[in-house]
C-alpha cells in the first residue's frame, strides 16, 4: 500500500478531464499557421479577423480549462489570461476598421501578457512530477518573444507579422500538443498506481 502525494492525485484527476484542452489550442494554431505560411497576403487582408476569432477561442479554451484546474496551481493565471485574450478578440472584431499600427499594437500586448500568464501557469505546475510544466513554460516564452518582435516592429507591415505569426503559431501549437500529452501520460500513469 503507497501513499500518494495529495497534489499529485488533485491533479491526476484533474488532467483526466483537461488533457485535450491544450492539444485542441495547438491544433488551432498549427492550421492557423499553415494557412498564414500558405496564403501570407491573402491572410494579411483578414489578418485582423482571423487574429480576433483565434483570440476569442483561444480565450474561452483558457477560461475553461482554468476553471477545471482549479485545485491544482494556475487557475487564477489561466483565467487572467482567457479574459485577456476574450478582452482583445472584442476589440478587434469591433474596431476593425482602425489603423494597422494601431491593431499590431493590441496585438503585440496581447501576445506579451499572454505569454507572461502562460509562464506564470505553467511554472506553478513545476511541483507536481511529471506535468510537462517545461512544455507550457516554454509556450508561454513563445508568446512572449513574437509579442516583443511584434511591439519592435510595428512598422514592419503587415504580411512581416503574417510571417512571425505564422512561424510562432506553429512551433506554440506543437509545445502545446506536447504538453497537454504530457499532462495525459502524468494523468494515466498516476490513475494507474493502486493505492
Amino acid at each position: 500500500m503507497t501513499t500518494q502525494d495529495p497534489i499529485l492525485t488533485a491533479f491526476s484527476t484533474t488532467a483526466k478531464q483537461v488533457w485535450y484542452w491544450p492539444v485542441v489550442r495547438g491544433v488551432v494554431a498549427i492550421l492557423f499557421g499553415i494557412v498564414a505560411l500558405v496564403w501570407p497576403e491573402i491572410t494579411a487582408v483578414v489578418f485582423i479577423w482571423i487574429v480576433a476569432i483565434f483570440t476569442l477561442v483561444d480565450g474561452l479554451f483558457e477560461i475553461v480549462e482554468g476553471i477545471r484546474r482549479r485545485g491544482t496551481g494556475g487557475t487564477a493565471a489561466l483565467v487572467t489570461i482567457g479574459l485577456v485574450s476574450v478582452a482583445v478578440g472584442i476589440v478587434l472584431l469591433v474596431w476593425p476598421g482602425k489603423t494597422a499600427e494601431v491593431l499590431v499594437w493590441i496585438i503585440g500586448l496581447w501576445a506579451v501578457i499572454l505569454g507572461l500568464f502562460q509562464t506564470i501557469a505553467s511554472v506553478e505546475l513545476r511541483k507536481v512530477p511529471g506535468s510537462g510544466w517545461g512544455w507550457g513554460v516554454f509556450a508561454g516564452l513563445l508568446a512572449l518573444v513574437f509579442g516583443v518582435l511584434v511591439l519592435f516592429n510595428v512598422g514592419a507591415g503587415v504580411v512581416s507579422i503574417v510571417w512571425i505569426l505564422a512561424v510562432v503559431a506553429l512551433v506554440w501549437g506543437v509545445a502545446l500538443i506536447a504538453f497537454g500529452f504530457q499532462i495525459r501520460s502524468l494523468g494515466k500513469k498516476v490513475g494507474q498506481i493502486s493505492y
